[in-house]
């Protein structure tokens, strides 16, 4: 095994959308419509499985296919006054993407395509780099939400948190969010395996058919 950083911080990438001239579509979007301000709270979103169909590694714009009503969703959210902040995992220890990459494809594609949804703007987007358990940014751990924290000013708990997996809903109840999963991506697979019955470990997961269908609920 190679040598273990455990203090590598995740990276991000910038909330604004890029600049120059608008691309097709905005038109159908009205940005003077835009809230100036989020007071609602903050909710956290898992990229890959919840916003996109979940893909071992995403580099390239074919990789992505948009889960039905995702985009709308953080439309919605972000319209009724939400912090939004996206998640993802990164296999980048793993040698199967670099940190340039990702940055690079969020910023050339993901923020174009949400801004011809109509999402003119998220607060920002932070991942790790690695699923090894002693990393302190690797879910459940909450050093994800720590460093949203530390860089944004924003604190998700008392807030959302939605993902498809198990690992998502035991990060938010760790970070003290509250759990909500989605049945896309493994989410129905997680909701089968974990939520059989009473499980009294898993009673403040709220469950949604998709992202959409959350937003909707509030």
């Amino acid at each position: 095994m190679g040598r273990y950083k455990s203090t590598q911080p995740p990276s991000q990438v910038p909330q604004e959308m890029p600049e120059g001239s608008l691309p097709p579509g905005y038109s159908q979007y009205n940005p003077e419509d835009w809230p100036k301000e989020f007071p609602n709270g903050v909710i956290g979103i898992d990229r890959d499985g919840v916003i996109n169909e979940w893909k071992n590694v995403i580099k390239r714009h074919e990789d992505v296919k948009w889960i039905p009503g995702s985009l709308e969703g953080i439309r919605t959210l972000r319209l009724k006054g939400y912090h939004v902040m996206m998640f993802s995992d990164q296999p980048i220890m793993k040698g199967l993407i670099k940190a340039e990459e990702v940055d690079k494809i969020m910023n050339t594609f993901y923020m174009r395509e949400f801004g011809q949804n109509g999402i003119f703007s998220i607060d920002g987007f932070l991942y790790n780099t690695s699923n090894d358990p002693r990393d302190m940014y690797s879910k459940p751990n909450t050093g994800m939400f720590n460093k949203m924290k530390q860089m944004y000013k924003m604190d998700i708990t008392g807030g959302y948190y939605v993902g498809d997996t198990i690992e998502d809903v035991k990060m938010a109840q760790n970070g003290g969010a509250k759990p909500v999963l989605v049945r896309t991506g493994f989410g129905a697979k997680t909701e089968k395996e974990n939520f059989k019955g009473i499980n009294t470990k898993y009673k403040d997961v709220q469950i949604f058919d998709n992202l959409l269908d959350f937003a909707n609920s509030l």
